[in-house]
């Protein structure tokens, strides 16, 4: 297909996209690049603000022809109006005169459209009102307020909408109004509507011609760089002497381009060779290579080096080459024209590019050294080590100007990558300049050079010396265990020593205050006897009133010092393990109300209300003594800080499991730090009062003691100013697990160390008295 005939068929068939090109085309008169230019000239971009400023323009007149046009229907209806309200105060007249319907007479004359007419009377009353009243509604406000003597015509601005009014007055002094819509007495459609129709039809049009012209410049582009592209590629094919060359299967023809036949002196143009010709063209001795490459019988073989016949009678060396996958019937390829390089086979010099690529690919640095120990062969990787430009190097030189040509560490260089002397194999770790290391390997090549490969090694040299820096510090700290599992040994067995003379030293303890408090009750008893009989006056009277009342303390001395031995007796037995208890299943009301009766006088002495509730308890699983001994302890304790006028109450609470014994008093109370306080040997509440009281701080110590030994809870509540709630719950049956009521259960402190706790254990031996 040649463009020399009709250029303006081409240029068509460029912008459908329907132009090919074959290597037969000679598209020497159109210059790809002017047409690609020619057609950037009206690019897309350009185009579009083209467009959008004709758009633009366009809706500035129909807006002007859009006010145009609503002017004119206003004017028309003032027009029509000031005519219809002439003729409406003529035909009035005349029917006022001869006593016409005034209705009748605005029937007549209505001019139509969307109006109303009203005849008002000489104070601005509506008389009469015709036509659509009921779309224009004017208040008779507005009508008063007309000038009716004056002008006779004005516009109003009604909730509704700009109504047009125009007025005439009547020989007998009355008024003709008619009013219609100012914008159309007709209410015809907007005048925006069709113009925005238009706009909307003019837009869509042009969008549609831009779009269509877009593709077709695409396409024109798309030509228009292909041209351009075929016109380099048939340049570059001619400057290289080779061609594509294409087969046709059907008429058994293949298809070569001038730039190939030309060097040859076969043809000045492209040409199409049938297999005869071709026959007679290569050397006999080639033919089957050329057939077998061009038509693919017989088919495995896909290159190949051909001799050509020349028209002076001498042969010329071509290559041809087609792809391996290509079938009989789908064959194409190239052919090189190889003149002047009759030395060196395509197939080599295809080789050494791969080669060379290959190394380059490689991320190791290679550099080869032939029998003579000349360099050979390289790749940049050895050049950017050393720093070598890499046009200094070339094949041939020593490796002693290699190294000169080396910017850093030439010293190495000739160390690690020169060709050995003896040694056919060397593997070795090269310290590089910039804190880099390398595995050099250089091994013997079968012709005799030697190829010399460094990979990169530096992560692994730092990971390796971070390894041996880790594995120190891991010494050092299984050293530093070691150490401190050897202190903390030591440390553990002087613990476990002073822990048993801790321990040897609290049984002493409590055996001697178990003996002291044996050997001090018998002289304590001696006393108490005599100062009760002194106190009875057994014997006669003491004579002075002062005598009775040192009697009276000695006695109430002496109670207390007994009381407080036998507490101190019984925290040492328990603490020594010699306090036996014999649980079995007692009742509970019983010796509730014995510990009432006993400490009964001791409430009505202090002034204190004693208020005892516990008919119907049920029986425990308990020690009567253990039992007793702690109700007599939290009466004791609540009686002793409740002052004169208070009230302490004893009461039981029973579930399931076990039975809750309550004291409350109204007493002065604690705080809850000072409550955490309280339970252990000899520890009272810091507060005034306790310490104006009498004790020792064994009570609760005891009671604590006691309820654990019985699987019991002891819990303590309290507010400072209104008063304590001691609890103390035992199990209603063995091995049963108890708990507090649920009203104390949030804020009671349990000295017993735990909510619920295991069933009850007997502590202690029988110990002998």
């Amino acid at each position: 297909m040649l463009l020399k005939t009709r250029p303006t068929c081409y240029f068509w068939r460029i912008f459908t996209g329907s132009v090919r090109f074959s290597m037969a085309d000679e598209p020497k008169h159109i210059d790809g690049e002017k047409l690609a230019a020619r057609i950037d000239a009206l690019s897309p971009r350009r185009l579009g603000i083209l467009t959008g400023a004709f758009l633009i323009a366009l809706a500035t007149l129909f807006v002007f022809e859009m006010n145009d046009k609503a002017l004119l229907r206003e004017s028309e209806t003032q027009l029509r109006l000031s005519q219809a309200a002439s003729d409406g105060a003529a035909a009035l007249n005349i029917a006022i005169m001869t006593g016409t319907p005034v209705r009748d007479a605005l029937s007549g004359v209505e001019p139509g459209g969307y109006t109303a007419m009203f005849h008002l009377s000489t104070s601005g009353d509506i008389l009469t009102a015709e036509g659509r009243t009921d779309m224009i509604d004017i208040p008779a406000s507005s009508l008063r307020a007309l000038n009716l003597d004056a002008s006779t015509s004005a516009r109003l601005d009604l909730p509704g909408g700009k109504v047009a009014v125009a007025w005439r007055r009547l020989d007998n002094g009355d008024a003709l109004v008619i009013a219609a819509p100012a914008r159309d007495m007709f209410d015809r459609t907007r005048v925006w509507v069709l113009y925005a129709v238009l706009m909307g039809a003019i837009t869509l049009v042009i969008g549609s011609l831009m779009a269509a012209f877009i593709r077709q410049s695409r396409a024109a582009a798309s030509a228009a760089h292909a041209l351009s592209t075929l016109t380099e590629f048939n340049a570059a094919l001619t400057g290289g002497r080779c061609s594509p060359w294409f087969y046709d299967h059907k008429e058994r023809t293949v298809h070569l381009t001038k730039s190939f036949l030309q060097p040859l002196g076969l043809s000045a143009r492209d040409r199409k060779f049938s297999m005869r010709e071709i026959s007679a063209l290569v050397h006999p001795q080639d033919l089957r290579t050329a057939l077998a490459v061009i038509s693919g019988e017989p088919s495995g073989v896909s290159e190949g080096v051909v001799r050509v016949r020349e028209p002076g009678g001498g042969w010329s060396r071509a290559y041809f080459r087609t792809s391996p996958e290509a079938t009989r019937f789908h064959r194409a390829g190239v052919a090189f024209d190889l003149v002047g390089a009759s030395t060196l086979a395509p197939g080599a010099a295809i080789a050494e590019t791969r080669l060379r690529d290959a190394i380059e690919s490689i991320p190791e640095a290679f550099v080869l050294w032939d029998a003579q120990g000349k360099l050979a062969i390289w790749n940049k990787r050895f050049t950017s080590i050393f720093r070598i430009p890499a046009k200094v190097l070339k094949p041939g030189l020593t490796i002693d100007e290699v190294s000169t040509c080396a910017a850093v560490a030439g010293d190495i260089l000739v160390a690690h990558f020169s060709p050995l002397e003896d040694a056919q194999q060397e593997n070795q770790e090269v310290a590089l300049p910039g804190s880099r290391w390398a595995h050099v390997s250089r091994r013997k090549t079968a012709e005799g050079g030697y190829v010399c490969v460094a990979s990169n090694v530096t992560d692994l040299k730092r990971r390796a010396w971070a390894q041996k820096k880790k594995e120190r510090e891991l010494q050092h700290t299984v050293e530093d265990l070691e150490n401190s599992r050897k202190e903390l040994s030591e440390a553990l067995r002087k613990y476990e020593f002073e822990k048993y003379r801790a321990e040897e030293a609290s049984r002493s303890k409590s055996e001697f205050l178990a003996n002291m408090s044996h050997e001090l009750r018998t002289p304590l008893n001696a006393i108490n006897g005599f100062s009760e009989v002194m106190q009875s006056e057994l014997y006669g009277p003491l004579g002075d009133n002062k005598y009775k009342e040192y009697v009276t303390d000695i006695l109430s001395s002496g109670r207390h010092l007994l009381e407080l031995i036998d507490d101190i007796l019984d925290m040492s037995k328990i603490e020594a393990g010699r306090l036996s208890l014999e649980p079995k299943r007692i009742e509970l009301e019983r010796i509730l109300n014995e510990s009432v009766r006993l400490v009964a006088k001791r409430a009505s002495d202090a002034g204190v209300k004693l208020t005892a509730s516990v008919a119907h308890a049920p029986a425990v699983w308990a020690d009567q003594r253990a039992v007793k001994q702690v109700v007599l302890n939290l009466l004791s304790n609540a009686l002793k800080f409740t002052g004169r006028g208070g009230e302490v109450t004893l009461t039981a609470e029973a579930d399931l499991d076990g039975v809750t014994i309550i004291v409350a008093d109204s007493g002065t109370g604690i705080t809850k730090e000072q409550l955490h306080k309280l339970g252990a040997p000899f520890e009272l509440a810091e507060s005034h009062f306790s310490r104006s009281r009498n004790g020792s701080g064994l009570g609760l110590a005891l009671s604590k003691s006691l309820m654990e030994m019985q699987g019991g809870i002891l819990a303590l509540a309290s507010q400072p100013g209104r008063g304590t709630v001691a609890c103390a719950t035992f199990p209603r049956r063995k091995e049963a697990k108890v708990r507090l009521p649920q009203f104390v259960r949030k804020e009671a402190y349990v000295l017993t160390g735990r909510e619920a706790p295991q069933p009850m254990q007997i502590v202690g031996t029988q110990a002998a008295e």
